[in-house]
């Protein structure tokens, strides 16, 4: 109990469980947008002043049908139609419902998970959000972003030299939230130098 009141009150110790948490909830809201947003977008064709772009029939015909609980539920029925269009495999599959479990987990948990009663692996379940994330947003650009430009039509891309935006602020915020200081400060003085350059 006394090693556990330590913890809690060790500003190091509380500031990196926070962080890590963070890190992970925000990844985890992008994997939520490449799978559910994304699909939904795809789909849609009208915009309305109030609720933003409507999907089409076609959505809830191919896509909300998919979901294994016939709930229509836009997550599940997302994965399952990325899986379909074999955007992801079984094994991402697998990783996605564990992964969002311990996102769960952790938003209903926060406080033991600060409290370090709640343990949370952030060294091995970070890297495979981060990976997921990065090849279901590397499948839109490709097959999608892409292809459907006019302007690079007939050109060749190799799909795993994509780096999505997703992955380069993940990997950013990564190393500024959790890197040694030496590094993180570094991004912040490139970052200043070459906006002070741009100025003059």
């Amino acid at each position: 109990m006394a090693d556990d009141w330590a913890d809690f009150l060790n500003p190091d110790v509380v500031r990196t469980r926070l962080l890590r948490t963070g890190l992970f909830l925000v990844a985890h809201e992008m994997l939520l947008s490449a799978i559910k947003d994304r699909t939904h977008d795809f789909y849609s064709n009208t915009w309305t002043n109030n609720d933003g772009w409507k999907p089409s029939p076609d959505y809830r015909e191919k896509v909300l049908s998919l979901d294994p609980k016939g709930k229509n539920d836009p997550f599940r029925a997302s994965v399952a139609w990325l899986r379909q269009m074999e955007a992801i495999d079984e094994d991402d599959e697998v990783s996605i419902r564990k992964l969002t479990e311990e996102r769960n987990r952790l938003a209903h948990e926060l406080r033991n998970v600060l409290g370090g009663t709640i343990e949370h692996d952030f060294e091995s379940l970070f890297p495979k959000l981060v990976h997921l994330v990065a090849k279901i947003d590397r499948w839109w650009i490709f097959n999608v972003d892409l292809a459907t430009d006019p302007e690079l039509a007939g050109e060749e891309f190799d799909v795993d030299r994509i780096t999505p935006g997703s992955l380069m602020l993940l990997q950013v915020l990564n190393q500024v939230a959790l890197g040694n200081d030496e590094e993180a400060w570094a991004l912040y003085h490139a970052f200043a130098s070459a906006h002070n350059d741009a100025r003059f």
